[in-house]
């Protein structure tokens, strides 16, 4: 009897630990699940024609469509980063991909704002600067992927009538514009237009 006794005694202070742990990791991820409330995610709706892709923010329990894409040729939204200053985060960053062009528009979504911009321009072998995303001036840096180029032009600048850009290795850098998605709309020229294989780029 005094044994179980002791047994019980040793045992008591081991299942409170394992308990208060136990509780620790429940809070913890309650806190984990309150922290992306307020955050982008990407749904996908298939059927035997086409894939819809939603880029959805979810705001306190509350969905709202941000950007809808109908791909029927593999064309595609996918996350790429976020951008943080002092742990904040200001914008997350999307590439829009055009299987057709080949290219990607880079969509941007500012958590102050709480808009969405979008390139009009589809770049191929071209990625933004992250740290050069200039919401005021609704304009963005992008970097040829062959960035140890020798002998690179001057920067290039583009504006919105520009809808496509080969990759070239004339240019290392690119600046680009940015407008807002809610002026473009789900039917916009940018989005629908097919580019052939032989048209200019400018």
């Amino acid at each position: 009897m005094r044994i179980f006794i002791l047994y019980c005694l040793l045992l008591f202070p081991l299942s409170y630990v394992i308990a208060e742990n136990g509780c620790m990791e429940q809070s913890s991820a309650k806190y984990h699940s309150l922290a992306e409330q307020d955050s982008l995610y990407i749904e996908t709706e298939k059927t035997e024609s086409e894939i819809l892709y939603r880029l959805c923010f979810n705001q306190q329990g509350k969905k709202n469509v941000v950007f809808e894409l109908k791909a029927v040729d593999d064309s595609s939204i996918d996350f790429i980063q976020s951008y943080t200053i002092m742990g904040v985060r200001k914008f997350d960053s999307f590439a829009v991909y055009d299987n057709v062009a080949d290219g990607n528009r880079y969509l941007f979504f500012d958590y102050e704002s709480q808009i969405a911009y979008i390139t009009p321009t589809c770049f191929s072998g071209f990625y933004p600067i992250y740290s050069s995303v200039d919401f005021s001036k609704m304009e963005v840096l992008l970097q040829n992927e062959h960035s140890c180029l020798k002998y690179p032009s001057d920067t290039l600048s583009i504006d919105s009538k520009v809808t496509y850009v080969p990759f070239n290795c004339n240019n290392r850098i690119i600046k680009a514009i940015f407008v807002l998605y809610a002026q473009v709309g789900k039917d916009n020229k940018y989005l629908k237009r097919k580019i052939a294989s032989g048209d200019a780029p400018f």
